[in-house]
């Protein structure tokens, strides 16, 4: 069996995984190339196929490339990989663009939107075997998957996603608190948290309290906006992507505490121009009290080589809120492209991307496992989860004493995540961006505009973008 690879470009750092952990697989990572790169002798019937070709993130590529090779072996196939760095979403929507062969490649959810509108992405509904695969899925997972008009996208890589709120026990021991296993005595709403980070300031316990997600790009403060707004019962838009929000939803109370907690100094001002990495470093420096962020950094936080907050990271049993409401934010897809090949390539694509989302050729979770035993990557079998080794694995990550109490409110967050019809829409990433700048420019640093006006504003963009992409022509939705 032979592998293409173009090695050019590797490097990328996925959306929602910290250097640090990319770090932890560069090693595996640089033997899988190389491995992959030394072969070059394929059978015949492998060498008269055209190469299936998928782009991807090179985050975990000793996990991509290797898998690879157990696909090629199964198949009797040939892969060319593409890892792409740097932005990846631009050099792929470039490649989609310009009809580039791509027989399958990462999207996540919001990306997934724009490419399926701008008609980049083949669904996968008139796959066989569909129906068996969805029914072992977690039914989240399943349901987010569907575009918004009914068309089933792919299947799911992962899911960045739900968020959780960690807490710092030597902190909060020093407030006052004892960790327990009863998830009443715990934070249950956003104000109890607010009023804690309060006296812990008073007290010279923490200067920065609270260390919220609010990092530089369109996985930080847009994701953090999303996830805190679901906890308090703020869903945004309706099936039909029409705007629920206003200054009388909850979405104002959210950017009210926002803006409270910067105005009081209750986070790190510099939080708004870190990178993912470097935000992560500062909760793992044991400087802060609560941190809001994805719930499989467990095996960053939760890592006893990480000194000074290893031992003492420990979950929120809920997410404080309103309604305590979890969202699939981050849920990345494999999708395949709209590229002319005949019939027998578009199933060879499909059995290339259930390997790499559903099973192997032995009927196993091959490739989830080796997820969630890598980073406790949400994945969309609960199967898996169900696998001692897995279960070993995640509570090595958890708290010394709660591990269990902790694994268990992991997975209950999981189970009631919500998709967000919100990222279904085509046009989000373009109100996204716009109120990242708003919120994070106008309204914390030059305390232009109050949260109401942000609301407002906000408000006005999604409701003109949405003229102008339901009643334009398909080049709207994917217009520069």
């Amino acid at each position: 069996m032979g592998i293409k690879i173009n090695t050019s470009n590797y490097g990328q750092l996925p959306p929602s995984m910290s250097r640090r952990s990319f770090l932890k697989g560069t090693a595996a990572g640089a033997a899988g190339l190389a491995a992959a790169s030394a072969l070059t002798g394929m059978p015949a019937m492998a060498q008269d196929k055209d190469p299936l070709i998928f782009g991807f993130w090179p985050w975990g590529s000793e996990i991509v490339t290797s898998n690879a090779d157990l696909f090629m072996a199964e198949q009797n196939e040939v892969v060319e990989l593409q890892p792409i760095p740097g932005d990846y979403a631009a050099v792929l929507e470039t490649k989609l663009a310009s009809g580039a062969p791509l027989d399958m490649f990462y999207a996540q959810r919001g990306q997934a939107s724009r490419w399926h509108a701008a008609g980049w992405i083949r669904p996968v509904d008139d796959m066989p075997g569909l129906d068996q695969i969805r029914s072992e899925m977690i039914p989240g997972l399943d349901q987010d998957t569907f575009a918004y008009n009914g068309d089933y996208l792919g299947l799911t890589y992962y899911n960045g996603g739900p968020f959780c709120t960690y807490l710092n026990m030597k902190h909060l021991g020093a407030w006052g608190f004892e960790a327990t296993t009863n998830v009443s005595d715990y934070p249950q709403t956003w104000d109890e948290i607010t009023k804690i980070a309060q006296e812990m300031k008073a007290k010279g316990i923490c200067e920065n309290p609270i260390l919220p997600a609010w990092y530089n790009s369109w996985t930080g403060l847009p994701w953090a906006l999303i996830a805190q707004c679901f906890s308090e019962g703020e869903q945004f838009v309706d099936e039909g992507l029409n705007a629920t929000y206003g200054p009388d939803t909850p979405i104002l109370k959210v950017l009210t505490d926002w803006k409270q907690w910067w105005d009081e100094g209750l986070c790190p001002r510099g939080v708004l121009t870190t990178q993912e990495s470097t935000m992560i470093d500062l909760w793992v420096t044991g400087d802060h009290a609560f941190h809001t962020y994805m719930d499989y950094c467990h095996f960053i936080y939760g890592d006893r080589a990480n000194t000074q907050i290893g031992e003492y990271n420990l979950m929120n049993p809920v997410t404080p809120g309103a309604t305590h409401d979890t969202v699939l934010v981050g849920h990345a897809l494999l999708c395949t492209g709209t590229h002319d090949r005949s019939e027998e390539d578009v199933l060879r694509a499909w059995e290339l991307m259930k390997f790499y989302g559903h099973k192997n050729g032995a009927g196993e979770y091959h490739t989830h496992k080796r997820w969630a035993l890598k980073a406790n990557l949400p994945i969309p079998y609960q199967a898996v989860y169900d696998d001692p080794e897995v279960k070993a694995a995640l509570l090595e990550w958890m708290h010394g004493d709660l591990g269990e109490n902790q694994l268990n409110w992991q997975t209950e967050g999981r189970a009631r995540s919500l998709g967000p019809y919100l990222l279904k829409s085509p046009w989000h990433q373009e109100w996204d961006t716009y109120t990242f700048d708003m919120i994070a420019n106008d309204m914390l640093v030059a305390d232009d505009l109050t949260p109401k006006e942000v609301v407002v504003k906000t408000r006005e963009r999604w409701d003109k973008l949405q003229d102008k992409y339901t009643q334009g022509n398909r080049k709207n939705f994917y217009m520069a």
